[in-house]
């Protein structure tokens, strides 16, 4: 037995908000911009016997504070055989770079619902069949779906210490689960961008857009 890894490199959209000058923000809480970090694609079915993982992982401009909003993903299956059994987690850390000594690493778990029994359970769970629990049907067809939230958001400044090369980040599913079909997976996560002079100065209050 062996567990089968996928790794993914989402792609990132950074939208600037330029209603102000660069003095005003600096004196301000607000945000410079928003960075959002998407995916979608196929997690590969198992070899026979095997686990499997996928991970989204991918790194923050250093220059940067950022504030995490929001990280989801879903996955989707075929012919309502959607049975996943999965853990998801986000890892944000801002240890790398030369002499990193875990200076800071902080982990977020993202769970699905109603993910209540294990994968060889035979319960059904309320309205939803035994073989058909954990799934959802967003496209009004026999296509599963199960949808990862994170439950708690980090509340401060995702900062990068001195002597830091890079911020890394990654969100990772592991499936207990062997012999899995293939399922497509669409992720998303979205983070506030601030300069460093704000994070000297200003306590980010909560992780809402400021205007």
């Amino acid at each position: 037995m062996a567990i089968d890894s996928t790794l993914v490199t989402p792609e990132v959209r950074l939208t600037p908000f330029t209603g102000l000058s660069e003095t005003i923000r600096e004196r301000s809480g607000i945000a410079r911009a928003e960075e959002v970090h998407t995916s979608f694609g196929i997690w590969p079915a198992t070899a026979a016997g095997d686990n499997r993982s996928i991970s989204f992982t991918w790194d923050l401009n250093p220059d940067y504070g950022y504030v995490l909003m929001d990280c989801s993903c879903i996955f989707l299956g075929a012919g309502v055989k959607l049975k996943m059994n999965a853990v998801g987690f986000m890892e944000i850390g801002t240890d790398t770079g030369p002499g990193s000594t875990q200076k800071e690493r902080q982990y977020y778990q993202l769970l699905s619902y109603p993910a209540r029994t294990a994968e060889s359970a035979t319960t059904a769970i309320g309205s939803l069949q035994a073989d058909h629990y954990n799934s959802q049907y967003p496209v009004v067809t026999d296509t599963g779906g199960m949808t990862f939230n994170i439950i708690q958001k980090p509340t401060g400044l995702l900062y990068p210490f001195p002597g830091i090369s890079k911020i890394e980040i990654a969100t990772v599913f592991s499936e207990e689960a062997k012999n899995q079909i293939a399922y497509s997976y669409r992720f998303f996560a979205r983070f506030l961008q601030y300069d460093i002079t704000q994070g000297y100065h200003y306590a980010v209050q909560s992780a809402a857009l400021t205007r």
